[in-house]
């Protein structure tokens, strides 16, 4: 309508668990098995660490994990890598007892440096920016 923000919504059932899936999208290791044009992605830093964890961090104040992750990616059309750096925040929402287990998933970029400063930009790679991505991920009853 209008915005110069593309906005993009999906939805898909993937016949797993919520908590299978999310451990796959926040293990770093494993992110070709479903990215094909990954190239890998490392994970920068922990603030907090455990997605199932219900009770805040005692020294961070954090729900859940949240953690800085760099990946660089391939797509066919594209001559140099696309590079990614992101704040991932992760987390089991409570549910009520007919419900399943439900997890919040949120990105932002990050490339500023500790001082609000753009960071030095590697000319090997196409630096992409994403304004914020939110993953909503949970069981579901199937019959």
């Amino acid at each position: 309508h209008g915005s110069q923000y593309p906005v993009m919504k999906a939805r898909g059932i993937i016949p797993t668990s919520a908590s299978k899936l999310v451990g796959l999208l926040l293990d770093s290791g494993r992110v070709q098995q479903y990215n094909k044009m990954s190239l890998g992605r490392i994970d920068e830093h922990y603030f907090a660490e455990g997605v199932d964890r219900l009770s805040k961090c005692s020294v961070t104040g954090i729900q859940g994990e949240a953690k800085i992750v760099r990946s660089k990616s391939q797509p066919p059309v594209i001559r140099k890598p696309v590079e990614l750096r992101l704040l991932l925040h992760a987390r089991r929402l409570p549910s009520g007892s007919e419900e399943g287990a439900k997890y919040l998933i949120i990105g932002r970029s990050v490339w500023e440096t500790e001082h609000g400063t753009p960071e030095a930009t590697d000319n090997s790679t196409t630096r992409c920016e994403m304004l914020l991505s939110v993953n909503l991920i949970r069981d579901i009853q199937m019959s």
